[in-house]
């Protein structure tokens, strides 16, 4: 199906107008029909259209709907597996705080996480006698066979990014979905960089939990994200806060709860089945939460299946205009293990790539540099609201800047 992308990306973007930007994997900037919802939902704030206080709080509630509707619909899963986060981080420590523990046991995470992945097993490790393995080998794809050697009887979560931030490998999730099912092993998975992106169906793929915050490429830097619990998994996990929003809704609503002479302030309170447990339940987000919904909204419109197709095919030319100007790719081009990022050096010097990321920026050319374990470089992100002008910019930078120091890209890897 063929899509208008650039009749979306002047409706929905006009702040590219002024800039070169490939940067989305850092932060990401709101369409303008989240900027809209924004805007009426903060006039909904300065007034009240409801009969009183206590409906126009639940309103405000309702507005979060559409967040958990169009997250459902583009991980293709149950509404109950759904629940919204305040980011990556926050869904993470809900994992890791859920997921029973013992001394003995031990977890497998890979060499090239972004700090955040592993961060919460950690601290967990200050408490409890655990092992946390790394995977690091030497091609720097993750599978389930590099996984096999670290694990066994005692490894209980395996914790990775589905598309890595430093090197732009997007892993096969069904392999290692399949390889974890099979040891009884939890799959934790952060797919921040890949949601929104590249398609992830949860019923095709086994994953116990999945989290991704909004800011990055679902292009909603409001503060809120999704998580995903596996319907199978939900009754195994140790439930991470109590807030009454989380609890079986009293009967006749909320309103006539807190009517209600008889309301108790103790009561044995049951909560759902559902992702929406591990939530805070308490006043949430709104503004996150209706934003994100939007954000999500727009993705689901489009069509995963365009969005990924057009990424991919920018992310390739990209990564072929990289190599025309002597720069030496980090991101592997195995079909169907790359999405939106691009990962590229030019100088065996780092400080020469530096110079040139500040140079770039100067010119209002965005990009960024990351690395993890010594794997990185220049990372360039190729959203669906870029275009090929946009890496044509970003090369003819490059290639100003390599006649500037006077020698061609040297970077061997």
């Amino acid at each position: 199906m063929s899509y208008d992308w650039e009749k979306l990306r002047k409706e929905e973007w006009p702040v590219l107008e002024t800039m070169t930007f490939l940067d989305a994997a850092c932060v990401s900037f709101a369409p303008q029909r989240t900027v809209r919802a924004v805007k009426e939902f903060a006039d909904m704030t300065a007034r009240q259209d409801e009969a009183n206080s206590s409906a126009h709080h639940i309103a405000l509630d309702d507005k979060r709907h559409k967040a958990y509707v169009e997250a459902a619909k583009l991980l293709n899963a149950d509404p109950e597996e759904i629940a919204l986060v305040e980011s990556t981080s926050h869904g993470l420590n809900i994992a890791a705080q859920g997921i029973e523990l013992n001394d003995g046991d031990n977890i497998v995470t890979t060499n090239l996480e972004f700090i955040q992945v592993a961060l919460p097993w950690c601290v967990i490790r200050k408490e409890k006698n655990i092992d946390i393995r790394v995977c690091k080998p030497a091609d720097e794809r993750f599978t389930a066979a590099a996984f096999e050697p670290l694990v066994d009887d005692k490894t209980r979560v395996l914790v990775m990014s589905t598309l890595e931030w430093c090197n732009g490998w997007q892993s096969d999730m069904k392999e290692i979905g399949d390889f974890c099912k099979e040891r009884g092993i939890y799959l934790v998975v952060d797919a921040v960089q890949q949601l929104g992106v590249t398609k992830i169906d949860t019923k095709a793929c086994h994953i116990d939990i999945l989290t991704a915050g909004g800011h990055k490429w679902l292009n909603s830097p409001y503060g809120t994200g999704v998580l995903y619990v596996n319907k199978e998994t939900l009754p195994k996990l140790k439930q991470s806060y109590a807030g009454y929003l989380n609890t079986t809704v009293p009967e006749g609503g909320w309103g006539a709860y807190w009517e209600n002479p008889a309301a108790p302030s103790v009561h044995d309170w049951t909560f759902p089945m559902t992702a929406r447990r591990f939530e805070i339940g308490g006043t949430s987000n709104y503004t996150g939460a209706i934003a994100l919904g939007e954000s999500l909204g727009l993705v689901n419109e489009i069509g995963i299946e365009n969005i990924e197709a057009h990424v991919r095919e920018l992310a390739s030319y990209c990564m072929d205009r990289i190599e025309e100007i002597g720069g030496t790719l980090i991101t592997h081009r195995d079909p169907g293990h790359f999405g939106g990022i691009v990962i590229a050096r030019l100088y065996d010097d780092l400080d020469t790539d530096r110079m040139i990321l500040k140079k770039l920026h100067a010119r209002k050319i965005f990009i960024a540099q990351r690395f993890t374990d010594y794997v990185g470089g220049f990372r360039i992100s190729c959203q669906y609201f870029n275009n090929k002008k946009d890496i044509d910019t970003m090369i003819e930078g490059m290639k100003d800047l390599i006649k500037e120091i006077g020698r061609e890209p040297d970077y061997k890897g």
